[in-house]
């Protein structure tokens, strides 16, 4: 069988990009082809076994290469993706994986009615035309308004075996850490004033670190209010920060799964979050209120949280799997190719990647040259 796979972005960082990345090795050690397009792409990321190559982000050229791929299925993972799959299918069977999208209220006034477009676009014209669309939880099926969307949850051991073992010291201080983007535009729907109000109110009893990607506006107000911020940080270093904190805390008001909270779960750390959009799906420490997260915390120890861990870990453990996750997107497949195509890639379709593949060598060395001028 041959799948293509859509993304406008491959790179570290991108929840989607660890999506993909972790469900490659599966799909290849199932005998499946797979060639992968993206708009950004970072080879350090792909698995032996897997093509890929940076298309432009005009998408000129790209159905021809599809339709010359004479692949059995395409799956669309973000824009512009789902549109163009939605109108080119290729010969194919479409997929379009969906991660969902900001809600309306969220998006600064300006780019309300672009959203509200987008929205009517996909549920009228774009999903009608795929030959199947999932999505992440069944909230998102919910928030996307298409309740026949497959539900594939995502998985989360990818870095079980990087976890070191929980030890608890005579520190009586409780290591808090939250996972999340800190950037202005983004700063109430994913909480960060409740985290620094969260510092404000627990004191010395409490150290918060926050982990992601942000600007340096939000990153000095952190600071500012004595919580550490660490950035973006390696998987290794990621995997140990789960395992050194006696609890992850997210007040974020909207995801369609918020994979860090089962990250921390496979780390034996207690995630806490508000109960509402896909949290109640993913942690079984969901709260209706600020206050209630906050009066938990002061009235837990490390030697509590410890054990909240434990029941963290076996609420995770059974249900998000990247070998589980991978057999639900296979089932799928299923349903729709019942016999794979034995046909092979065309020259025309290998010609095309070769003048990608040149097209973006030219540019790194263009931009090479330009920054050492600068």
């Amino acid at each position: 069988m041959r799948i293509a796979i859509l993304t406008s972005v491959f790179m570290p960082e991108f929840g989607v990009a660890r999506v993909i990345a972790s469900q490659l090795p599966y799909l290849v050690r199932a005998g499946i082809s797979v060639d992968l397009y993206a708009c950004e792409l970072d080879r350090g990321m792909l698995c032996e076994g897997v093509s890929a190559v940076r298309v432009p982000t005009h998408l000129k050229g790209l159905r021809r290469a599809l339709e010359q791929g004479h692949y059995d299925v395409i799956v669309a993972h973000t824009d512009p993706f789902y549109s163009f799959l939605a109108h080119n299918s290729c010969g194919a069977k479409t997929i379009g994986y969906e991660h969902g999208y900001p809600p309306v209220k969220l998006c600064p006034p300006e780019e309300r009615d672009a959203r509200l477009k987008l929205i009517g676009d996909r549920q009228n014209d774009i999903y009608p035309s795929l030959t199947k669309v999932v999505t992440i939880s069944r909230y998102g099926a919910e928030y996307l308004k298409w309740h026949t969307a497959d539900i594939i949850y995502n998985g989360a051991d990818h870095y079980e075996k990087g976890y070191g073992e929980k030890v608890l010291d005579d520190s009586a201080v409780i290591r808090i850490m939250a996972v999340t983007r800190y950037r202005k535009e983004e700063w109430t729907y994913k909480g960060l004033d409740a985290i620094i109000r969260l510092k404000k109110d627990l004191g010395d009893r409490c150290e918060i670190t926050v982990v992601g990607r942000g600007d340096e506006e939000s990153k000095r107000t952190l600071l500012d209010a004595g919580i550490k911020v660490s950035g973006i940080v390696s998987d290794a270093d990621l995997a140990r920060c789960y395992s050194e904190s006696d609890a992850l805390v997210s007040f974020s008001q909207w995801e369609l799964f918020n994979l860090p909270l089962a990250e921390a779960g496979f780390a034996r750390t207690p995630a806490l979050a508000l109960n509402v959009c896909a949290h109640p799906e993913v942690t079984p420490f969901v709260f209706d209120s600020y206050e209630a997260i906050r009066d938990y915390l002061l009235q837990s120890t490390r030697q509590s949280l410890r054990s909240d861990g434990e029941k963290m870990h076996a609420y995770v453990s059974g249900r998000f799997r990247w070998e589980q996750n991978v057999q639900g997107l296979l089932d799928v497949i299923k349903s729709i190719v019942p016999e794979p195509s034995a046909k092979k890639p065309s020259f025309i379709k290998n010609l095309i990647w070769l003048f990608w593949e040149a097209r973006e060598l030219l540019r790194q060395n263009i931009y090479r040259k330009w920054v050492k001028r600068r």
